[in-house]
């Protein structure tokens, strides 16, 4: 008895899907994807021309090991935090 209450037409079971997951091979391109593909790498080289953030993070990694080696664990905040910094910015 089926719990759903479905009618089976048959009980053989398949051993494999219905599509395969192949792609069809009938694929159309898109009448714009030559304009999409080049916003797409103009943003690429964009994003690879600006790696600034990646050496602000090397040359901050670097800083802190040297103030970690120069001046033993100090578990005091860094960027901000000290008393000085806090009487700059009022």
């Amino acid at each position: 008895m089926d719990p759903w209450g479905c009618k089976v037409e048959s009980s053989v079971a398949v051993s494999e899907f219905e599509d395969n997951f192949k792609p069809s091979q009938e694929s159309t391109k898109l009448a714009d994807s030559a304009e999409y593909l080049a916003v797409l790498e103009r943003k690429l080289q964009v994003v690879r021309s600006k790696n600034k953030v990646l050496e602000n993070l090397s040359a901050y990694r670097e800083d802190c090991i040297n103030r970690l080696l120069r001046d033993g664990c100090d578990l005091d905040p860094v960027i901000g935090d000290t008393e000085a910094e806090k009487l700059l910015q009022e």
